[in-house]
């Protein structure tokens, strides 16, 4: 569905894998990440001029660099791209083994959209965000924002007035967050700054809309793991007794369906923080 979230600001959530939103303005709409798949790009396209009357792009903000943000980019050219600077060689690497192996995930379910993926031409940002961009438009100041820690090039797209801030994967709604390339202490400081700014709504790529409710479950899963694999690793544990010790399974709830891609999240997770505190003790 497409939902306004206050005059001219709307998100959607009806693509795969991810949220995509708008900013409505006199100089053309402002995206927040791309739909993944080539024919939702379009189909977003087309939404966005018959739905919202918006018939010129003036940029897009991809939250971070997989494919969920940024993969549909092309189908708004020529436009700006803003992304941090250190999504450039992340992005570069999407070359066509990648693709396909992003591909052969959807082959035996969905070999039209296989085939698409395949022909996806990646579009870099082009504009480059460090720490904080404001976009000054007639109608509101719209800040871009470095969100440090789910990846090191996120993102987040902040409206001081109305307190609404969009974070991409940075926020995840009563679900295991994919920590496989975070800097985890970082990300509990991000989370902990979001408080601060105040924000009542949060637009997240998974789950939706939240408030700071979801970002006081975050914070609590992201230390209880960083302590377990602490303590784990000062014991002397391996890597793979941390995964199959440290738990948590209680945090969030599991569906059925997604059980397989939330134990992979959690084993990933697991063995990210681990690799972070062992590099943290060979630097001292």
């Amino acid at each position: 569905m497409l939902y306004e979230l206050a005059k001219d600001v709307y998100y959607c959530d009806d693509y795969h894998g991810s949220n995509v939103g708008v900013i409505r303005t006199s100089k053309g709409g402002l995206l927040i990440d791309t739909p993944m798949l080539p024919h939702e790009a379009s189909q977003w396209q087309r939404r966005l001029y018959t739905e919202l009357g918006i018939d010129l792009v003036y940029g897009v903000v991809n939250t971070d660099f997989h494919p969920e943000s940024m993969f549909g980019n092309h189908a708004f050219m020529p436009t700006m791209i803003f992304g941090h600077e250190a999504s450039a060689k992340p992005v570069a690497k999407y070359e066509a083994s990648q693709l396909e192996q992003i591909a052969e995930t959807f082959k035996s379910h969905n070999p039209l959209v296989a085939e698409e993926l395949l022909d996806i031409e990646i579009v870099m940002p082009n504009v480059f965000v460090q720490d904080r961009t404001v976009l000054h438009m007639p109608e509101r100041n719209i800040e871009i924002l470095f969100l440090e820690g789910h990846t090191p090039a996120s993102l987040g797209v902040w409206l001081p007035e109305e307190k609404i801030l969009f974070v991409g994967d940075t926020v995840t709604v009563n679900q295991f967050p994919d920590m496989s390339s975070a800097n985890t202490l970082a990300w509990v400081g991000t989370l902990r700054r979001i408080r601060e700014l105040g924000a009542e709504r949060i637009i997240c790529s998974e789950g939706g809309a939240c408030d700071l409710e979801s970002i006081d479950a975050l914070i609590e899963y992201m230390l209880t793991m960083w302590q377990r694999t602490r303590r784990l690793f000062n014991e002397g544990a391996s890597r793979r007794e941390c995964v199959d010790k440290v738990g948590l399974t209680e945090f969030f709830p599991t569906p059925t369906e997604n059980s397989a891609e939330i134990k992979r999240r959690r084993r990933e997770s697991i063995e990210r923080v681990y690799t972070e505190i062992r590099l943290s003790e060979r630097k001292r």
